[in-house]
């Protein structure tokens, strides 16, 4: 079982405080020398005021942090948690990962979705009914430019001829994919073009479920069955199973040393996703407050990824 953190700055309570440099250092340290094998950032640069307001996580620029994080660290992944292609021009995102893939020696995996927030979508010059064929094109373009090869397309919005994209990407042929999504779409591409499928606990009541627009995955019986999907669809595209790894999120509310807790159920309930087939746990943590945030990162990593 290997371990993500999510950057405080996700947590919808954050302080402007957990993104000053010396704590962006504290807390990334605190990650990597606490065992952690990624720590990530979440892709929302225009969202709603009404998302915002009503609960929505925290955000920082995804590639200015994580690239800050690389800076600082000598191991730990550096996770896109994740990004939207929708969102920005594909040369631009091949430009600004490969950019991050070198500046990190290897070290980026890249999360995948087809977003959720359609008025931040609009406001980025997406089209929400457009999000998975957009998906589709613009990964498949991904891995067109870091061929190193000209490339020519004509997209919605945009129209490349023989362009080509720089610095060469350090891992061959490209980063790990992970794509996000407990819907068959999600579960398809990460089958058939994945390195990774990242499944999402949640319940079919929660607020979560209908802000995400998922399928929900209330339990780990869910969780087992949608695993199996993942295994049986990527044998039907030919490849071992083995290739996609499994990674759980939202398996624990937002973790605070304050609070207390059984470390031993955190045990207990890592041993369970692990009896399942999951290579990867990625959680969240506190925001309100610089010290509880590395803190929490510290007690995580010394009462249940040292156990």
């Amino acid at each position: 079982m290997r371990f993500g953190i999510q950057h405080a700055v996700g947590d919808p309570g954050w302080s402007p405080a957990v993104l000053e440099p010396a704590a962006m250092r504290r807390f990334a340290r605190a990650a990597e020398d606490g065992g952690f094998d990624a720590i990530a950032f979440t892709d929302h640069p225009a969202p709603p005021a009404a998302w915002v307001d009503n609960g929505g996580e925290g955000v920082a620029d995804m590639f200015g942090a994580l690239g800050f994080c690389a800076a600082i660290t000598d191991r730990i992944r550096l996770l896109t948690f994740v990004l939207v292609p929708s969102y920005r021009n594909p040369f631009l995102a091949a430009h600004q990962l490969a950019t991050l893939d070198a500046l990190s020696a290897g070290r980026l995996t890249i999360g995948l979705g087809t977003g959720y927030l359609f008025g931040e979508m609009r406001a980025l010059g997406g089209d929400p009914g457009r999000r998975r064929e957009d998906f589709d094109e613009r990964v498949a373009l991904l891995l067109q430019a870091w061929t190193g090869e000209e490339v020519s397309h004509e997209g919605a919005g945009f129209t490349a001829k023989r362009t080509r994209v720089h610095p060469p990407i350090v891992q061959q042929p490209h980063p790990p994919f992970w794509i996000h999504g407990n819907s068959p779409f999600g579960v398809e591409r990460a089958a058939r073009i994945g390195d990774g499928w990242m499944g999402m606990l949640t319940g079919a009541n929660d607020l979560l479920v209908k802000t995400v627009r998922t399928v929900p995955l209330p339990d780990l019986d869910a969780l087992a069955r949608r695993i199996d999907d993942v295994r049986v669809a990527t044998a039907a595209a030919g490849r071992d199973v083995a290739e996609v790894e499994i990674i759980a999120t939202g398996a624990w509310p937002m973790l605070d040393v304050r609070t207390g807790g059984s470390t031993q159920q955190l045990i207990d309930q890592v041993a369970a996703l692990e009896q399942l087939g999951v290579d990867w746990v990625v959680c969240t943590v506190v925001g309100d407050d610089v010290g509880a945030a590395v803190d929490t990162v510290a007690w995580f990593a010394a009462e249940v990824i040292n156990a």
